[in-house]
């Protein structure tokens, strides 16, 4: 056994940090944070939070676009299938006060209603069916070029077929145009050019 004098091991005790040394060395930690760190999380914090807010916004508003798209679309295959079934042409046109599409005329017309239970009351809508001009009636009204006109309904043939038309959905400020093919009622995708 090797004698270690008692000297030394007052110096490793005191330059070592322990439990009961007022000098913080290495190993031993300080709790707490600084004010610069605190303010760095609040503003990360806000930054998230405001993020968070204006895409659930944004995520509303597509909500409720998207409920009158796709009624449109239950419709608009509603109307092209009883067109070909009963051999006559059958109209499709937007109710904005029960906010329904309806499929043929009179009470008989068969409802599409738009799901609107998660909507806010003040959401502002409108649906409108345009029709392209021709390249000879185009308008300039107030130095704007006019190319497209208002229609109340749109017509499916007993052949599949349907009148060439726009539908136009504004939710708010939002606005979201469909152009159908009157072939296949399918939507025409813009091509790389329109882009």
């Amino acid at each position: 056994m090797t004698f270690i004098p008692t000297d030394r091991m007052v110096w490793n005790r005191r330059t070592t940090s322990g439990i009961g040394d007022p000098r913080p060395g290495p190993a031993q930690s300080v709790g707490g944070f600084s004010l610069v760190e605190i303010l760095l999380v609040i503003a990360l914090i806000a930054i998230m939070a405001s993020v968070f807010v204006i895409n659930f916004d944004v995520l509303i508003r597509q909500n409720e676009t998207d409920s009158l798209e796709h009624a449109f679309w239950k419709a608009s295959s509603e109307t092209r299938n009883l067109a070909m079934f009963e051999r006559r042409v059958q109209d499709l046109r937007y109710d904005p006060d029960s906010m329904a599409y309806l499929v043929g005329t009179g009470e008989s017309a068969k409802r599409f209603a738009v799901d609107t239970s998660d909507w806010s009351e003040e959401t502002e809508v409108e649906v409108l069916f345009k029709q392209k001009l021709s390249d000879d009636s185009y308008r300039l009204i107030g130095g704007k070029l006019i190319t497209l006109r208002e229609i109340p309904l749109v017509r499916f043939f007993p052949d599949g077929t349907c009148m060439p038309f726009i539908l136009e959905i504004r939710v708010g400020e939002d606005l979201r145009s469909i152009e159908v093919d009157p072939w296949s009622g399918a939507e025409l995708l813009a091509s790389e050019d329109e882009r």
